[in-house]
């Protein structure tokens, strides 16, 4: 009798060949089946509902204050989310994080670091043109809560643009410089964990202690992943592709040695058929954190300095409004 859980999650289950004719033949690797996002607005309803709670709660009661940091947030979102949405992305979402900010989802096999530099630069760049024109607005009328809503808006976003990983500078800096990526991730998660744990103790803001968490358990499973990429290359399976580009041998070669590095994942598994298990969504999301499929390198040495001027202008300017604005509040 089938696993119900099979069907209803996998478009294709067959494939009941013995591990003797492993060498012979492969069974289709599965897919997950395409389930439309109907759930996505109530997700993200009651993410921002959580989102407001936890500041409430935890940091203040101020509620104009609240709402305006959910809306420059959201904001910052959308910028990323429209840009998305420009190159075709698939699954697009917002979810927002209590105490951290929100993160827009969304889901491409191939992207070029072009259209991945345009997406991570149109989230806080729209935010720092919103506050530069909101701050000529408050001085204008002399509008003391605008002048205040201005610096949030280009604080926040200004902020975004560090060359710090996982924000929006130092993944654009990780896309621009490809050559070097394993190199520039580590580089940039150790000194964000060090910045971000100084910053947590020297201001006693001890819930910021939960992303260097975060950061270390990543840092930790993508040397996992390598450990699984250098037996992969010792057995000349290529790794260097899409999901949809696996073939069924690469699929089931992959899998095997997958759920011998992970015994989380080799539980309910079929030792001795190559079947699908009740648990092989998960395994199919670890082989797809396995699969290096970097960005199409489609950037000039020239596109790269333009982007790179971009980032910077985007980092001055705010200072140079901050400190203006500063001098008024």
């Amino acid at each position: 009798m089938q696993d119900p859980l099979e069907k209803s999650i996998f478009s294709d289950t067959s494939g009941t060949e013995n591990l003797q004719k492993f060498s012979e033949t492969y069974p289709p690797k599965p897919y997950l089946e395409e389930v439309p996002g109907k759930n996505q607005t109530l997700k993200f309803i009651l993410s921002i509902l959580l989102f407001i709670a936890f500041y409430y709660f935890f940091v203040s009661k101020d509620l104009k204050i609240i709402a305006w940091l959910a809306i420059i947030v959201l904001i910052h979102e959308l910028g990323h989310y429209f840009a998305m949405k420009i190159f075709n992305y698939e699954d697009l979402s917002i979810f927002f994080i209590p105490l951290l900010g929100a993160i827009a989802g969304g889901s491409k096999e191939k992207i070029s670091q072009k259209e991945k530099a345009f997406v991570l630069l149109s989230g806080p760049v729209p935010g720092i043109i919103a506050g530069v024109i909101l701050f000529f607005v408050a001085s204008h009328f002399d509008n003391y809560s605008l002048l205040r809503l201005s610096y949030a808006f280009v604080l926040i976003n200004a902020l975004n643009l560090l060359p710090i990983y996982p924000l929006d500078g130092g993944q654009l800096l990780k896309t621009l410089f490809l050559g070097s990526r394993e190199l520039v991730t580590t580089i940039f998660i150790i000194a964000s964990v060090t910045l971000l744990v100084a910053y947590a103790i020297n201001s006693k803001e001890w819930f910021l202690l939960i992303i260097p968490y975060f950061l270390v358990a990543r840092m930790i499973r993508e040397r996992q992943l390598q450990k699984i990429r250098n037996d992969l290359q010792q057995q000349q399976v290529q790794f260097n592709k899409t999901y949809g580009e696996l073939t069924d041998e690469e699929y089931w070669k992959i899998r095997e040695v997958v759920i011998t590095e992970n015994s989380k994942l080799a539980k309910n598994i079929y030792t001795d058929k190559l079947i699908v298990s009740p648990n092989e969504p998960e395994i199919i999301i670890y082989i797809k954190s396995v699969l290096k499929n970097n960005p199409i390198k489609d950037l000039s040495a020239l596109g790269i300095v333009l982007f790179l001027l971009v980032w910077i202008a985007a980092v001055v300017v705010p200072l140079l409004v901050m400190t203006r604005i500063g001098s008024m509040l």
